[in-house]
């Protein structure tokens, strides 16, 4: 949350999505996807932890580095939330 108590919005860090998605090991299955991301402050660049991603009804939580992973989805259309107390949701 800013200092003067003004909501801050979340930013995706595309770079960092991609760079982030190359390290990591999990493989997905044949016919399905795994989709990984960091979630950040839009305004100061720094990664957010405990943020709520939600992806179709499943719901986890970003680690201390603002990271996030759904493993092994199935094709098809998705819809993707970010939510934390202090922040504006998005939705894409």
């Amino acid at each position: 949350m800013a200092k003067d108590g003004k909501k801050v919005a979340i930013g995706i860090g595309v770079v960092g999505l991609g760079i982030w998605a190359l390290t990591r090991k999990a493989k997905a299955k044949p016919g399905k996807a795994n989709l990984y991301g960091k979630v950040t402050d839009a305004v100061t660049g720094k990664k957010i932890s405990d943020v709520l991603v939600a992806l179709n009804g499943m719901q986890i939580y970003t680690d201390a580095a603002g990271n996030y992973a759904f493993i092994n989805l199935e094709p098809g259309g998705y819809v993707i939330q970010f939510s934390k107390e202090g922040y504006q949701s998005a939705t894409y």
